[in-house]
């Protein structure tokens, strides 16, 4: 475990509507104002392409594999910095496309989960294929982080902390300004019942099509729910984590222990 306290920075990116390029050129500029001892860099939900649904023929014309352009890219900057990347990108398996997302770390391990919750609302679900497992648990540097993405914030269950497993839920997003309050309410809600930090990194700005994503929602909470990073200005918010604080909440108010015990089947 780290000495010191962990340093996570959100990136609150506008994505470029299907220009991969365009967004990893936005990436490179976004990274110049990353803190040096930075040891997670979260990416908002398709931070390469924004959230493409409603034309899988537009979406397939920029999916990639993992073995593409962006996840080897992800991995070079990863290694140069010493420092992890998280987020999702829109990707591409045999004839299926996935909200795929990653956690890459400095020494080449990575992770990936494909979105288990489709936003059928939007009409996800015509252009990807729900992933069939669990959100993945990650330790990193001493700490344990649960990756999830957008939609699936909503299910409580899904995001159940059982016996304390992880220590950080890292929520990478496509939220929309007129649903916020939920946003923001149900961030605050899988802070405190699960006893964790919560890192929600969400898109700014406008789609093609209209939809307002405003600025400066992205947020991290604490344990308690409190803000201890948000947007300042600059769309680039770094917060510390401290594991030993954490712990010493945990033992001092021990709810986790009164949970109740189940499965996702």
């Amino acid at each position: 475990m780290l000495s010191r306290n962990f340093k996570v920075t959100l990136i609150e990116s506008n994505p470029i509507w299907g220009d991969v390029k365009a967004n990893i050129e936005q990436l490179h500029r976004h990274l110049l104002n990353v803190p040096e001892d930075t040891d997670l860099v979260v990416l908002p939900e398709l931070f390469s392409t924004g959230f493409m649904t409603g034309d899988k023929e537009a979406a397939s014309t920029v999916a990639e594999r993992i073995s593409g352009d962006t996840i080897t890219l992800l991995h070079r900057l990863a290694a140069e910095r010493h420092i992890a990347f998280a987020g999702s990108f829109l990707a591409s398996t045999a004839s299926r496309l996935y909200n795929r997302a990653f956690f890459i770390e400095p020494n080449g391990d990575d992770v990936f989960y494909d979105k288990h919750h489709l936003f059928n609302p939007g009409g996800e679900n015509e252009v990807f294929t729900a992933g069939t497992t669990t959100a993945p648990i990650i330790r990193y540097r001493g700490i344990n982080f649960k990756l999830i993405v957008c939609y699936d914030l909503r299910f409580p269950v899904f995001c159940r902390n059982n016996k304390c497993e992880y220590d950080v839920l890292l929520v990478v997003a496509n939220w929309p300004l007129a649903r916020i309050h939920a946003w923001r309410t149900l961030l605050t809600a899988r802070a405190i019942e699960n006893q964790c930090y919560v890192c929600g990194v969400n898109r700014c700005g406008t789609t093609p099509d209209g939809l307002d994503h405003g600025e400066g929602t992205s947020v991290v909470l604490d344990y308690r729910g409190k803000v201890i990073g948000e947007r300042m200005g600059s769309p680039v918010i770094t917060a510390d984590l401290s594991p030993a604080s954490l712990q010493a909440f945990r033992d001092k108010f021990p709810a986790w222990r009164d949970a109740d015990s189940f499965t996702i089947g």
